[in-house]
């Protein structure tokens, strides 16, 4: 029986090694499906690069991408704006630690932060130790050594092997990514002429969130939130909370938890430090706004969206630097 528990422990021991073993080997060997991410923030990175006074950064997921027209902010606060959103699955840390490598004193950041995002606990997505390990060696090295196994452990088998094989890194196509990003960063062919069967039927078949059932019983991002108004105060840098663009359901009227969860979040985060323009039921919208989530506005329906923020928000955004 102990050779027999012995040999348990020993091929447990050495699947783990070789498992750790595959994942070093791999570090840094891009993945095809974790392309377009890439693209995508190589290209709003760059363009924020290339503004050299103060900007206005648009903190968040593809929400964001699809939501936000900067275009029409900038020319409400006459100051550049560059939109950063590109994929909330990345995580709340990951989001925020691209934006900490980009802010300047001075900026402006804007965070039409998806509800998840509050929630995100910070354990690794799929899609984060997809494109981490893939593309982004500055944050895996920024990673305690308990931070770098726990991406480890988390990878699955599938991507394990799909590493392992080094596949070609081929052109990006479809929806997602910077063949379909405007000059800000701004999502296009977001138009209702672009929308398939499939994305109609994606939107049709999105069921409504529980953000105030997890808020109730879980930590959230609060904790992480926290440090990053600390850093933005520590270098002159402007954050604006404003509510994002999300399909309306009739559970976020009727619900007690959600109702207290989307009422309560402008007055936490101002609690926090982070200023909040408007309310999240405002910009709540009927489904014919979506193009293939119900996250993603059409283009049109992105115009109105802005024009709606505009409404709530200071027409000098440093004037909520101090509030």
């Amino acid at each position: 029986m102990k050779k027999f528990w012995f040999g348990v422990l020993l091929a447990g021991f050495s699947l783990t090694i070789s498992w750790l073993l595959g994942v070093r080997s791999q570090l840094g060997v891009s993945t095809p499906n974790s392309h377009w991410v890439f693209d995508a923030y190589q290209l709003k990175i760059a363009a924020a690069n290339a503004i050299a006074g103060p900007r206005v950064l648009v903190v968040a997921g593809s929400n964001a991408m699809f939501g936000i027209d900067s275009k029409q902010l900038e020319s409400f606060w006459n100051i550049p704006v560059v939109n950063l959103g590109v994929n909330a699955g990345l995580g709340l840390p990951y989001i925020l630690a691209v934006s900490r490598r980009v802010a300047r004193p001075g900026d402006v950041i804007l965070m039409p932060l998806e509800y998840a995002l509050y929630l995100d606990d910070g354990k690794p997505s799929s899609q984060l130790i997809n494109y981490v390990i893939g593309r982004d060696m500055d944050y895996w090295r920024s990673l305690s050594r308990f931070e770098q196994l726990r991406f480890s452990a988390g990878m699955s088998s599938e991507r394990w092997v799909e590493g392992l094989r080094h596949l070609p890194d081929t052109p990006v196509t479809g929806t997602y990514g910077a063949h379909h990003l405007d000059a800000k960063g701004d999502q296009t062919h977001s138009s209702a002429t672009d929308l398939s069967p499939e994305n109609i039927a994606a939107v049709k078949a999105a069921k409504p969130w529980s953000y105030g059932a997890r808020a109730a019983n879980e930590s959230g991002g609060w904790a992480l939130l926290t440090k990053y108004i600390h850093w933005a105060h520590a270098n002159n840098i402007c954050l604006i909370a404003v509510p994002t663009a999300l399909l309306h359901h009739a559970k976020y009227d009727t619900d007690i938890q959600e109702q207290t969860f989307y009422s309560g979040l402008a007055h936490r985060l101002q609690g926090m430090g982070i200023p909040y323009a408007g309310q999240p039921k405002d910009f709540m919208y009927p489904i014919d706004w979506f193009f293939d989530t119900d996250y993603h506005l059409q283009d049109w329906a992105r115009t109105r969206h802005t024009a709606n923020l505009i409404k709530v928000l200071d027409d000098n955004p440093y004037n909520y630097c101090n509030q």
